[in-house]
């Protein structure tokens, strides 16, 4: 079923803007179709179209149930920025395997420009790629940061996972199953750039309490470590059920 987010819950429901111009124009929808909306508080709400105007799409709420798309440990991606439109490509697949939340941050290694990190165009794909894959929630993308930012945010998490490039003594596999019949509610994932992590960061991060854990023997491109790292803590943590 087509699946919009709005600002919050209300009936009628009423669309404008660009998600009014992609149902009525792009989609073609009618009087009397169906639409889920979501607002982002874990409840999709099932509408059906009642009126379309030049401006706007109203609908009126069928039914209220709880999202069946959202993982129950909510993961914060703190992404090293990356050049070109490889950003793009982290974020929409990360939305996809269910984050709650991309940061972008600038490491020392990072050969991208700040103008390959657009905010604004990544909320775009984060919100389209919500509604395509059935999310009950918005993953925040939020404004880049710097490494000492994203290192005082930390122990806010009850899990970080942070592959290193020179890790040899835990693999992710270890590390991952070692939590997974005590799941944590919250856990961040610290991915690279293309250049890796310097010395002095991963030792900032093992002073922080982070422990660094291996890959294997096979370097990563930094757009699949992130997705790759995300798909194994799903999958050993059970949100793949």
């Amino acid at each position: 079923m087509r699946r919009f987010f709005v600002e919050k819950a209300q009936d009628p429901f009423v669309l404008r803007g660009e998600s009014h111009k992609h149902l009525a124009v792009v989609l073609r929808a009618r009087v009397g179709e169906e639409v889920t909306l979501c607002c982002g508080d874990g409840f999709d709400y099932v509408c059906r179209i009642e009126s379309v105007h030049a401006d706007q799409t109203v609908l009126s709420l069928i039914d209220k149930r709880a999202s069946a798309g959202e993982p129950s440990v909510r993961v914060t991606l703190f992404m090293s920025v990356l050049k070109g439109d490889k950003n793009e490509f982290v974020v929409q697949k990360a939305t996809e395997l269910g984050v709650e939340e991309i940061v972008p941050v600038f490491t020392r290694f990072v050969q991208a420009h700040s103008r390959d990190c657009k905010i604004d165009r990544l909320r775009k794909i984060a919100c389209e790629a919500a509604q395509q894959c059935g999310r009950g929630r918005l993953p925040k993308v939020q404004d880049a940061v710097s490494f000492a930012a994203m290192r005082e945010r930390l122990a806010d998490f009850q899990a970080v996972v942070f592959p290193y490039e020179k890790a040899t003594k835990l693999s992710l596999r270890d590390f991952l199953r070692g939590r997974a019949e005590n799941v944590p509610a919250t856990a961040a994932v610290i991915i690279g750039s293309e250049g890796g992590f310097a010395d002095e960061e991963a030792a900032a991060l093992q002073q922080s309490g982070v422990t660094p854990v291996t890959l294997g023997k096979r370097i990563l491109r930094a757009e699949t470590a992130n997705l790759a790292v995300l798909s194994a803590l799903m999958y050993e943590w059970g949100q793949w059920a």
